[in-house]
């Protein structure tokens, strides 16, 4: 996603309220209504994990990566200490999937294998962030959240389904099918690579509340860390990218 892009995302709540925009401070300093705010709230995007694998393996020739379908859960608290700034900090449960295709070719030999790898994955999620509060109408705010989140892996597990044809000294093509299902984090048994099941990162959301009780907002997590686990020689190197939607209930 361009820089560009992603400004104009977190802009966008804040563009569509312009025209029910009322006298309210738009920037207020004074003290907050409540200097504890709490809620619960549903997430609903995708995951997405980068991988450099065409450039670690020559033997790959073909590669895909997509992301999957990814929800969770979670409570907040923010500290308010004005009603411009606040800190804030939430305990999230996630459920993240993704999927690998790939086309491997060894030098030298006539055989192609297609692999297929269904990753699901969970883990606890932490965001800590200072947040901003803008009064765009009576009764609606506009928040910005700019932090570093904190994931810890929990569970998941790595399905791999390997396509190979290969060519016997007779010129016959033969055909095998070979299934390997690892766990997600920390495995050595794992095709490629397994990951690491701590991860931290870039933080970045926005979100609307209407009445002090009903939110609604985007959120963006960026990994810092090299999450990919591979005893091996060859070393690749993969990153978290997650993408929500939310809504959420002011307690």
């Amino acid at each position: 996603m361009r820089k560009r892009d992603f400004v104009s995302i977190l802009l966008l709540p804040i563009l569509l309220l312009l025209p029910f925009r009322s006298n309210a401070q738009f920037v207020a300093h004074g003290k907050a209504d409540k200097f504890i705010e709490s809620d619960v709230h549903l997430l609903l995007g995708g995951s997405y994990v980068t991988n450099n694998y065409m450039d670690s393996y020559s033997e790959i020739t073909d590669l895909n990566s997509s992301m999957g379908l990814a929800w969770g859960l979670g409570v907040s608290v923010k500290f308010n200490l004005s009603s411009f700034i606040g800190l804030g900090t939430e305990l999230n449960y996630l459920r993240n999937s993704g999927k690998i295709n790939m086309a491997v070719t060894a030098d030298g030999k006539p055989n192609v294998s297609n692999v297929f790898i269904k990753n699901s994955y969970r883990s606890l999620n932490i965001p800590v962030y200072v947040s901003f509060g803008f009064n765009v109408a009576n009764n609606v705010r506009w928040n910005v959240d700019g932090g570093l989140y904190f994931d810890f892996g929990t569970s998941g597990s790595q399905k791999t389904t390997i396509y190979n044809a290969t060519v016997n000294d007779l010129g016959q093509l033969v055909t095998a099918i070979t299934n390997l299902k690892t766990d997600y984090y920390d495995n050595d048994k794992a095709y490629l690579n397994s990951y690491r099941n701590f991860d931290t990162g870039l933080h970045l959301a926005t979100s609307i509340k209407f009445m002090d009780k009903i939110s609604v907002g985007l959120r963006s997590q960026f990994g810092f860390r090299n999450v990919a686990q591979s005893n091996g020689i060859v070393k690749p190197t993969s990153h978290n990218i997650r993408l929500f939607a939310t809504i959420g209930y002011v307690l």
